[in-house]
């Protein structure tokens, strides 16, 4: 029972991380140099706009996989599909390995730099972050990368350690997608 438990938990993180990678994945490939003349042609203010909404969702979804293991509210524990959640029950079931450990606390590490943003400035909004304009959040496009390529080895990682299997989630490609949007506004803007 608690190893099935344990598979279905695991499978709705690795869905939450597949959601993770295809919105980067499409706010990289919308936001991009090559692109920055057309969407500016096309609706400067609505691309600016909708950039912003995505940048503040990601935070607060990445922020989501690094939330404690279970929440107390009203004299009741509830479960977060959290990374440390799915540790937990690694180690209840002796599946925790050193290299599920040294990914989960590597992706922990880049939670804690990005978690400012989503409590003062996206979650909630703190007076003193707002008047005085202090930055929150700020990550080097290395450890952005770091946590991409964390996000998939500690999923795979985690996937074959509980027999589910590794399964790639880095390429979101499909029809009707951001490539497609672009394809179509490069088409109106030569016509």
């Amino acid at each position: 029972m608690i190893k099935s438990k344990m598979v279905g938990d695991f499978e709705l993180l690795r869905e939450h991380c597949i959601k993770l990678r295809q919105s980067y994945n499409t706010y990289t490939q919308l936001y991009n140099e090559d692109n920055r003349d057309l969407l500016s042609d096309v609706a400067a203010t609505f691309f600016s706009d909708i950039a912003e909404i995505m940048h503040r969702d990601w935070i607060l979804q990445v922020c989501k996989l690094m939330d404690p293991a279970s929440t107390k509210r009203k004299g009741s524990v509830l479960e977060n599909i959290t990374i440390k959640l799915i540790d937990e029950q690694l180690e209840v079931c002796g599946s925790l390995n050193q290299e599920i450990r040294d990914l989960s606390r590597d992706l922990l590490e880049f939670g804690k730099k990005v978690k400012p943003a989503r409590n003062k400035r996206i979650a909630h909004y703190d007076r003193e972050h707002q008047i005085n304009n202090i930055t929150l959040g700020e990550t080097t496009e290395d450890e952005l990368f770091s946590f991409l390529h964390n996000i998939q080895k500690y999923c795979d990682e985690v996937g074959i350690a509980i027999g589910v299997g590794p399964l790639d989630f880095s390429g979101s490609g499909c029809k009707g997608d951001v490539l497609d949007l672009l394809k179509y506004l490069e088409r109106r803007e030569n016509a």
